[in-house]
């Protein structure tokens, strides 16, 4: 997959997760087996901006010709998305989120396999690789 598309489906499904944490966090404490309360839906509309900022990186970033920057951007999104999966797998054994969350963490671990290849880029590589299909 090029780096135009993975970054175009990431931001949009960054920017889905921003519209659901806004108008119906319910549905997200409903797949993980969460309680909903006025402290969860303080932190969901906060956590909702944090995916536009993502969104709209990933966005801006799609068509960049740098490997540098296409290698910070991917790094950012493993290790957000990296980062989920784990904290997504402790609660599930912890007990303290539903079997739901293994949606959520195949979707992270699907977003950091998409990034990988562009995160990883050693350094002395980047800028002379790039093809036009990227």
């Amino acid at each position: 997959m090029s780096y135009r598309l993975t970054n175009s489906l990431t931001a949009m499904i960054f920017l889905a997760l921003c519209l659901v944490l806004i108008f119906v966090p319910q549905l997200i404490y409903w797949l993980f087996g969460l309680a909903g309360n006025t402290v969860s839906d303080f932190l969901a509309n906060r956590a909702a901006f944090l995916f536009l900022g993502l969104a709209v990186l990933c966005f801006a970033a799609r068509n960049t010709q740098s490997a540098e920057v296409r290698r910070t951007v991917s790094l950012a999104v493993l290790a957000s998305m990296g980062g989920m999966a784990l904290l997504g797998m402790l609660e599930l054994w912890r007990g303290h989120a539903g079997p739901g969350i293994l949606v959520a963490i195949a979707a992270e671990v699907a977003l950091c396999a998409a990034h990988a290849r562009f995160a990883l880029i050693r350094r002395n590589e980047a800028d002379g690789k790039l093809h036009a299909a990227d």
